[in-house]
């Protein structure tokens, strides 16, 4: 048989150990092939398509195990204001939008508290100063906290008993929308948006997600804080885009999973907050808010009892724990239904787990539980000064602890959290060999595996992806350097300069 696609000079990580080779052959999707030196001369024919890696590194398609597929689209077409300073910035630029903007209302994302001078987030009496006609609705990073104008405050509809709505020493509402509150704006805006909308928007990011070598992602959709239509516009349309979307239905319900075939469920099924809003679940108090530490969505109890049934319904289950409370009452609910049930290898997972301590890793490490982590959060946030540091204050140093998680064998999966970081998986790797803590870094083999070999197996598809091995899809990204031999600082300046998924050439920037 001949290849189609032959790639040579190549510094191949097939992901099998520390296997390296120097050239991967591909006949329609499949890797048929791979060797060192020149041993391809059999596979040639005269229609393969030869690209020459130049020396550099050749890895299996990345796996982005932690995406949030339409909430990424639709914010790729709004208001970027991470780079904003002060309030008066953010009046201005959405000033600017409205004249221009297209749709119901004016979307602003990415806000923190701390990248303002004034150290809060802009009330609706700041934004009705800019834009009083139109309503503007403005997100934290983390989608836990919501500001409107007035205006909007009105075409939303949100009912003004629900919790989480600030307001001022008046008792008027202040525009700024916290937990209940937040969730049911969120889920009013995205039931209204039409597939139609999803569809163009989903397929604008496809070539954003090619260029940094993503060729599956794991799709986090629907539930609170997100809307079940994202879901099952997912469910019905994923194999219509160039890139494979496994969905985690983020829903409690069991009988809805199991009616349309699903094998698995939840994502951001939220055990607890974030550490940005201070609502993430500490054993301990915020060191920038006393008394505070943050709050649980789930008690034990209902917890313990979803977390049987879906062991007793065979499905596999990812929970979001950030705080160490929140990953405490996540094993104990495992281990209660593992006795229960006896019921193994379901590869359970927790989404994000940024504190969990030695005693809960070695537990996830008995229970055969797998942790779904970001390490781009290291990037953004870990480190002195920092958000960690901030609401955590000295505990920073224990965010993340890929090394120790790594070295009791719990298999980490990597991804982005997508839009809350860049959907690039070379940045990620680069933020755990660069870990701010430096007895929490991984080596590079260590992070590739996180986006390659571990993200397979965390989505049962270790024996069709996730490796450079014949008979495995023909996943496959070329990198513009040799990943081994660059200076572990300067990793996140490598590129992608092609994406090969199922065996078609979808990106190539090689020349």
């Amino acid at each position: 048989m001949h290849a189609d696609i032959l790639i040579k000079n190549g510094s191949c990580m097939t992901m099998e150990g520390k296997e390296i080779k120097d050239w991967v052959a591909i006949g329609q999707s499949r890797i048929i092939g791979v060797g060192t030196e020149n041993d391809y001369d059999t596979l040639l024919g005269e229609h393969t398509v030869v690209l020459d890696a130049r020396g550099n590194t050749v890895v299996p398609g990345f796996i982005d195990s932690h995406f949030h597929v339409v909430q990424t689209a639709l914010d790729s077409v709004s208001l970027d204001l991470s780079g904003v300073s002060t309030h008066d910035d953010v009046g201005e630029r959405i000033r600017e939008a409205s004249k221009s903007f297209v749709g119901d209302y004016i979307r602003g994302i990415r806000l923190e508290e701390g990248q303002f001078v004034e150290k809060r987030f802009p009330d609706r009496k700041l934004l009705d100063k800019y834009c009083n006609d139109v309503p503007v609705v403005l997100n934290s990073l983390e989608y836990q906290v919501s500001m409107l104008n007035t205006c909007a405050m009105l075409f939303f509809k949100i009912p003004f008993t629900a919790e989480g709505i600030e307001t001022d020493e008046r008792q008027m509402p202040t525009g700024i929308f916290r937990k209940q509150a937040n969730a049911i704006l969120r889920s009013n805006i995205l039931k209204n948006i039409s597939d139609k909308v999803r569809k163009e928007a989903v397929s604008g990011i496809m070539e954003t997600l090619l260029m940094n070598g993503i060729t599956t992602i794991n799709a986090m959709e629907g539930g609170f804080m997100y809307s079940d239509k994202d879901a099952d516009f997912v469910f019905e349309n994923s194999r219509n885009f160039p890139i494979d979307m496994e969905l985690f239905y983020q829903t409690t319900d069991i009988d809805k999973i199991k009616s349309i075939g699903l094998k698995r469920l939840g994502g951001c099924l939220y055990i607890d907050g974030t550490l940005g809003a201070r609502t993430a679940a500490l054993s301990f108090e915020y060191a920038d808010c006393p008394g505070t530490m943050g709050s649980l969505c789930f008690t034990q109890q209902e917890i313990n009892e979803f977390v049987v049934n879906c062991y007793r319904n065979n499905l596999q289950l990812s929970l979001y724990t950030i705080g160490d409370r929140a990953i405490e009452i996540a094993l104990n609910a495992h281990e209660s239904a593992l006795y229960q049930t006896g019921i193994t290898g379901l590869r359970h997972r927790l989404e994000h787990a940024e504190l969990a301590n030695e005693n809960q890793i070695k537990r996830a490490k008995e229970l055969g539980i797998i942790f779904s982590m970001q390490p781009t959060y290291e990037n953004y946030w870990g480190g002195r000064g920092k958000m960690y540091e901030q609401r955590l204050g000295e505990r920073y140093l224990l965010t993340n602890p890929f090394r120790q998680i790594v070295d009791n064998q719990v298999v980490i999966c990597g991804g982005s959290d997508s839009d809350i970081t860049e959907p690039r998986p070379l940045l990620g790797i680069h933020s755990a060999v660069n870990h701010p803590v430096e007895q929490h870094r991984v080596d590079v083999y260590e992070a590739l595996k996180m986006y390659t070999c571990n993200g397979a197996y965390a989505i049962f598809q270790e024996k069709e992806k996730g490796m450079l091995k014949p008979g495995w899809l023909a996943d496959v990204v070329i990198l513009d350097d040799d990943i081994l031999k660059a200076p572990p600082d300067k990793i996140e300046k490598i590129n992608v300069c092609v994406t090969i998924k199922s065996g078609e050439i979808l990106y190539n920037s090689l020349g």
